[in-house]
Formats: structure tokens, sequence, C-alpha cells
């Protein structure tokens, strides 16, 4: 049950980005070159944090390490799994580019947010959260 609170953004945001396949255009993206791989890589960062927070909700034990790899595999999979999802929908297609940058964005997303959680740890501490 601890998972729970951030179970339910995590399944909230891949439900948002299955659907967001499932369109034929999303939305228009600007005419820059490369934009839509920006796209999949913040889109993909975001989703290993939230990987990363629901893991560690429910294994807290867990070294950070192993946080970190398991949120990446994860976010990693959902990307492949999204892209051969776009390959079947009319319209779309399936890229392994933008499988790379869900890879990029979900590793580097979940490395900086540990990083970011470590560094204001001490603070946290000394300053707890009202209640």
């Amino acid at each position: 049950m601890r998972m729970l609170p951030d179970l339910v953004p995590l399944t909230l945001y891949c439900v948002f980005i299955f659907i967001q396949s499932q369109l034929p255009a999303p939305f228009e993206v600007p005419d820059v070159s490369h934009f839509d791989k920006l796209l999949h890589f913040g889109a993909y960062g975001v989703m290993a944090v939230l990987f990363y927070r629901t893991y560690l909700a429910g294994w807290p034990q867990a070294m950070k390490g192993t946080l970190i790899w398991a949120s990446a595999i994860s976010t990693a999979l959902y990307g492949l799994s999204d892209e051969i999802h776009q390959y079947f929908v009319p319209a779309r297609s399936a890229d392994p580019l933008d499988w790379l940058a869900d890879v990029v964005g979900g590793v580097l997303g979940v490395v900086i947010y540990q990083r970011l959680f470590d560094a204001t740890r001490k603070i946290r501490k000394f300053h707890p959260p009202p209640r």
C-alpha cells in the first residue's frame, strides 16, 4: 500500500502516453529538426522519475543503483512497447531513434532526479514537511 500514492501518477502517465500514441498526430510540433526527439527525451525522463519514486516507495531498502537501473529498464521497455504499438497505428510509425531518445531521456532523467534527491536529503531531514 506504500506504493499506491506513487503508482497512481505513474499509471496515469503511462495511459496518457498510450493515448497519445494511439492518435494519428497528437499535436502539431514546431518545424525544428529533431524536435520530436526532444519531446520523447523529456516525456520518458519524467516517466523514469515516476518509476523511481514508485520503486523507492515499494522497495525502500534497495540500493539507489538498483532503483536507477530498474527505473531505466522499465522506461526503456515501455518506450519499446510504445514504438511497437505505433507501428500498428495508421498514420504513425515505429522509429528506432524515438526509442533511443526514450532510453537516453529515461536514464538521464532518473540519474538527475536521484542526485537531486540525495542533494536535498539533508534539507528534508532538518526541515520536515508541515503536517
